[in-house]
């Protein structure tokens, strides 16, 4: 049987499961990863249409400097701006294979998505070639970002339910706390994460809370350097379990637009406040902001 793994940072990439966009001149063109002692661990570098959404990534990962994987993705768009379809490539013998994609679909009055279906090949039957593997289903939104959803997995061609995400937020629109239910084979575990951030909504410290394994938490603390823009640069995340800690440290470089339509994520003439990842931010506190299209500064 095919396994799932789906963690906290898996829960932070279901909340913005849309390519990322430009927002007020400002794209983000690589990060790069490091461990602890300085070696390389990763990579990814994004490359933006003339719409200001990133239209393709490439994902390296590497051991002892070396890389030993390569991932592209491609994303599609439709003529209002929504993301269709994401695919993943893998690059092996001087090319890039299709390895799985995602489909987004019905959508709702706001313009988002509420069924995302991921194809992927099953590894125990590669000769069946890709298949529709998990489906979630969005049936809430707060603002912009999930608030209940519903997973699935395709078992003999039947979409049977295996996974309840819930999330709740603040006033400023960031979660801080997230609740997945899985059941599988008669098997029930619930994962509790609980986020806390700083003045510039990041996060600065994230533990999971493991029904089966109390004793087991995960606990991860960030320590995030912003520049005068208040774009992260370097964000060194430290994960610790078991006693056991691992550290890396990654480094996000930003650039100007230039030739790239400017974008704003949301409704831009309301009088609302947005983050830069496009979040309804209520009750804005310091930080780097979007209002009425325009970028602005709260000290």
């Amino acid at each position: 049987m095919r396994k799932i793994y789906l963690t906290l940072f898996g829960a932070m990439m279901m909340m913005t499961a849309s390519a990322q966009t430009v927002v007020n001149g400002f794209k983000q063109d690589s990060i790069i990863a490091k461990s602890e002692n300085g070696e390389l661990t990763s990579k990814t570098v994004y490359e933006y249409n003339a719409d200001g959404k990133c239209a393709v990534s490439y994902q390296y990962t590497y051991e002892g400097g070396a890389a030993v994987t390569t991932i592209k993705t491609l994303n599609t768009f439709d003529e209002q701006g929504r993301q269709t379809k994401s695919e993943d490539f893998t690059y092996a013998n001087g090319e890039y294979t299709l390895t799985s994609y995602t489909e987004f679909s019905e959508f709702n009055a706001e313009g988002l998505h509420t069924v995302e279906i991921l194809y992927q090949q099953d590894d125990e039957n590669p000769a069946a070639g890709i298949q529709p593997y998990v489906k979630t289903v969005i049936d809430k939104y707060y603002g912009t970002q999930p608030e209940h959803t519903l997973v699935y997995q395709n078992l003999a061609g039947t979409w049977t339910q295996f996974q309840e995400w819930t999330y709740e937020y603040n006033s400023a629109g960031v979660p801080t706390t997230i609740t997945t239910a899985t059941n599988i084979m008669g098997m029930s575990m619930t994962v509790v994460t609980t986020l806390e951030y700083d003045d510039h909504n990041m996060p600065i410290k994230s533990t999971q809370v493991n029904s089966l394994m109390p004793t087991a938490d995960v606990t991860t603390v960030y320590e995030n350097t912003y520049d005068t823009n208040g774009l992260p640069t370097i964000i060194k995340t430290t994960t610790t379990s078991l006693g056991y800690s691992t550290t890396i440290v990654s480094y996000y470089y930003w650039s100007t637009t230039s030739g790239i339509a400017q974008m704003v994520i949301g409704k831009q003439e309301n009088g609302q406040f947005f983050d830069l990842n496009g979040r309804r931010v209520a009750n804005p506190a310091h930080g780097l902001y979007i209002h009425n299209g325009r970028q602005v500064v709260i000290k």
